[in-house]
């Protein structure tokens, strides 16, 4: 019976775990698309900048400087981003492939578990049949009909 409440609580231990690694994967995935669209803005205001530039055509020297000087910026942020988004897609693998063993970690819980309730059931019931037995031996005596 021990062995038992052991291994169902274990196994309810790996299912909150699983439960666990199920939210972190929800989480990474929000952070992942928050990164997805802050590079999408980025990129937005690149092309917006450069429709801008293409219709003006002539600047004075400082001006021009001014945006060389916002486009590096504007790149070293997309460039940024790209690395966010990489990061955060390597750890989003990790994590499933997290949620992938805690998976199996809980299978073979429940399994052992079921495995143990068969085996304890076998044994009451042999348990009880010999009992039985020793009853019938009991009201009858040893004597051979």
């Amino acid at each position: 019976m021990r062995r038992l409440k052991l291994l169902k609580l274990l196994s309810w231990y790996k299912e909150l775990q699983l439960e666990k690694s199920k939210i972190q994967i929800y989480h990474a995935r929000i952070v992942l698309e928050k990164f997805q669209k802050e590079k999408e803005i980025l990129e937005a205001e690149y092309r917006d900048c450069m429709d801008y530039l293409e219709k003006k055509k002539s600047f004075p020297a400082h001006e021009l400087r001014a945006w060389i000087n916002y486009f590096e910026a504007l790149k070293d942020f997309r460039d940024i981003a790209e690395k966010k988004i990489e990061t955060q897609q390597k750890y989003l693998k990790e994590l499933k492939e997290e949620l992938l063993e805690k998976n199996r970690e809980k299978r073979l819980m429940e399994r052992l578990y079921e495995k143990t309730i068969l085996k304890v059931n076998r044994e009451n019931l042999r348990r009880f049949l010999k009992e039985l037995d020793d009853l019938v031996l009991l009201r009858r005596g040893r004597g051979l009909d």
